[in-house]
């Protein structure tokens, strides 16, 4: 289960030309087990989540139109604005509507996301959104594991008057990041209606490990209707339904998915737990054999599955030369690696994997273990 968390701030410019994924409409007959969840409580609507108070609403007008003074294009004074506003943010794990991210300036990276959409709307800027994945980062809460992504923002330069005879793929503007790492994967561009849905999936998430499946199941299928091709709502439903122990529904919920995007590698994982869990190894092993075949060109997705494998270091072996193949820069499959040759008592391989971890380390503080472990390995080696 993937939810969405940033820590900071930071502005790019954008190049003119990028890819855009257009989310397909899709008439999807979802296969979810009503009778077993009723939730009575209140659903945010799309005007909750986006929505400011006119005291707020004044406030930020007041800040915009002095950056406007300064000769700033809007675009460019919104992003100023949100740069400010980056310095009193407290970034933590919940995710807030954009009038309490306001007024109590923390969240996580989402809530900093709605906020800038809402500001958006209120100056009319166009925008779009980026899924940007790093290093995973796992939380668990009630036996549930989530790892943790994030969300740019992207803000369209309203004056751009394309040249006749060009093509532009998108307009130029700025990206709000707010969460930048080194060797980070950007993903494809999407729109507001994806993104959306990746709210309504984050709020059912926190439920869910709040132990509270009736809202968990609520929000979830509201994230499928705004998006019905979401894959991974429907994973989350999935899930949802094991956890109430209707293996059919569920089931039929991960086949969904994967017919979607049959190179899933998180539906997949999910699906083959499902089948080991009713001791179907034949089909895990079937499986186990696609996800080892595909071809995913996302380091982090490999590195995430590396992790999830540690009780079989065979099969994360696999997983981290994948990761390896896509980014031989990735120090954490490395040092994955060197721990399970290491348990292998193959100190020579271990020792290996530990010098190309340091060859791709620019901060003293990893030089210096690397060079550590390496002393060790050295020694243990004589």
């Amino acid at each position: 289960m993937k939810k969405l968390t940033c820590m900071c701030l930071l502005i790019m410019l954008l190049p003119a030309c990028s890819n855009f994924v257009i989310e397909p409409v899709l008439d999807i007959d979802m296969p979810l087990n009503q009778s077993l969840f009723a939730y009575d409580g209140i659903m945010m609507s799309e005007k909750d989540i986006f929505s400011l108070s006119e005291k707020q609403e004044t406030e930020f007008f007041n800040e915009y139109a002095k950056l406007l003074q300064k000769g700033l294009a809007r675009h460019e004074a919104l992003a100023a604005y949100l740069q400010r506003l980056k310095n009193n943010f407290t970034f933590y794990g919940e995710t807030n509507v954009a009038q309490k991210s306001f007024s109590e300036k923390q969240g996580n990276c989402l809530s900093l996301s709605i906020l800038t959409t809402a500001l958006t709307r209120l100056v009319g800027l166009e925008t779009s959104y980026r899924e940007v994945t790093s290093s995973p980062v796992f939380q668990k809460n009630n036996n549930f594991i989530s790892s943790s992504s994030h969300v740019q923002t992207i803000i369209y330069d309203p004056n751009f008057v394309p040249e006749k005879g060009l093509f532009y793929l998108s307009k130029p503007g700025i990206v709000i990041d707010y969460f930048p790492t080194k060797n980070s994967q950007q993903g494809p561009k999407f729109t507001f209606k994806k993104f959306l849905s990746m709210y309504y999936r984050n709020i059912a998430g926190d439920a869910l490990m709040d132990k509270n499946p009736n809202k968990a199941f609520a929000y979830g299928e509201q994230a499928l209707k705004v998006l019905p091709s979401s894959v991974e709502a429907i994973n989350f439903m999935a899930l949802l339904h094991k956890t109430q122990s209707d293996m059919k529904t569920s089931e039929q919920l991960y086949k969904l998915g994967m017919s979607l995007d049959k190179s899933n590698i998180q539906i997949i994982h999910n699906y083959m737990i499902l089948l080991a869990k009713q001791g179907r190894y034949q089909e895990v092993d079937f499986y186990q054999n696609k996800m080892n075949s595909l071809d995913n060109p996302n380091p982090y997705l490999w590195l995430e599955q590396s992790y999830q494998s540690s009780e079989n270091p065979e099969q994360a072996e696999i997983y981290y030369k994948k990761a390896l193949q896509n980014a031989p820069y990735l120090q954490e499959a490395y040092i994955g690696l060197a721990k399970i040759y290491y348990k292998r008592n193959n100190k020579k391989r271990a020792k290996e994997m530990v010098e190309n971890a340091l060859k791709w380390s620019y901060k003293k503080e990893e030089k210096q273990l690397y060079k550590r472990k390496l002393s060790l390995l050295s020694a243990l080696n004589t």
